[in-house]
């Protein structure tokens, strides 16, 4: 219920700027639909490695937790731009789930480390369920304001 509360705060103040006209908006070329979010492109190049290939996950795990990092320089950067009189509440309450988010990454990478053959597959996935939930936190952050 508490969750309920939060997500319907503003939704007044959301109808009133939908009712005003927005100018027309600029051709865009139609992005390619592919059912993947771009964002997991590089966990996508990794998701498959075998136990033998551990050397080269890891390397591509170290690069996930690098632009993790640099998204929220980015979003951190932003929020220090912000005007004095901006609400920041949602802003602040969705990065907290992002250094949540990037805890959980790299909690599940030190799991991943001291997997055997026979866990790599679950404790390899859940890398990957880290990940997105890293980027979806991200994207609430981006959603959560204006950027």
């Amino acid at each position: 219920m508490g969750l309920s509360l939060l997500s319907n705060a503003g939704c007044a103040e959301n109808e009133k700027v939908a009712a005003a006209p927005l100018p027309p908006a600029k051709e865009l070329p139609a992005a390619p639909v592919t059912g993947v979010p771009v964002a997991d492109a590089r966990w996508r190049e990794i998701k498959d490695l075998s136990y033998d290939s551990r050397a080269a996950f890891f390397a591509g795990f170290k690069r996930l937790q690098a632009r993790l990092d640099e998204q929220i320089s980015e979003l951190s950067a932003h929020r220090a731009a912000m005007k004095g009189d901006a609400d920041t509440k949602d802003w602040d309450f969705a990065m907290k789930e992002v250094g949540n988010a990037r805890s959980y990454l790299t909690g599940t990478g030190e799991i991943v480390a001291k997997a055997t053959s026979e866990s790599w597959a679950q404790d390899r996935e859940r890398v990957g369920q880290a990940w997105l939930r890293a980027q979806a936190a991200c994207a609430r952050v981006k959603a959560s304001t204006t950027i």
